[in-house]
Order: C-alpha cells, then structure tokens, then sequence
C-alpha cells in the first residue's frame, strides 16, 4: 500500500480508500471474468453466446413475423418448461439453451 497525493486518470487500474484518516491507493490486479467460478463463466459465455445471435442473425423484420409464428406454435412455453410473455425472451431463452446443449458444463 502506498498513499497517493494525486487522482487516477482513466488508465489507472485501482482506487482510492481511505484508512484511519490517511488516503491510500490499490491496484486492482484482479479482473470480474479472473474470479468467476466455471459454472459462472459457463453461463456467461451462453449469455453472450444468445445476445450475439440475436443481434447479427435476427434484426430483419421477416424474422420478427417468423420468430412470432415459432413462439406461437410453442405456446409461449421455452425448453426449460417456463411459460414466457414476450417472443424475444422465448428465444433468448431457447438459444442459451442451444448453447449448453452443444457446450455441456463439465
């Protein structure tokens, strides 16, 4: 630990905390993905696995008209037995759900 007069600029990777009326600064040499357990990491790689399929392959308005006629014909009802309100959720849920299929946890 050691104290710092002046303030971070935006590529310091720490922060200032304060301790019995002395200000010190700590590098944060850790990362949020670094500490994830590998359940967490699984389940953040189907996230970001759905949101990227979303984006690139389903922004045209004739997969809106297609993706309500599936989400129709399912009975709103996703892979996991939960019955969804909107059609977005449903296939958000259903390409998650492809990606664990394909990538079992282990």
């Amino acid at each position: 630990m050691k104290e710092c007069v002046e303030r971070p600029n935006s590529k310091d990777h720490g922060y200032f905390y304060m301790r019995n009326g002395n200000q010190f600064y700590r590098t944060r040499e850790e990362t949020y993905q670094k500490n994830q357990s590998p359940r967490q990491k699984w389940n953040s790689d189907a996230f970001a696995f759905a949101n990227a399929q979303m984006a690139q392959r389903y922004g045209t308005p004739e997969w809106k008209t297609q993706l309500k006629a599936e989400f129709e014909a399912a009975n709103h009802i996703g892979s996991n037995g939960i019955t969804y309100t909107t059609a977005w959720s449903w296939k958000f849920n259903s390409l998650q759900h492809e990606y664990r299929q394909s990538h079992p946890f282990s």
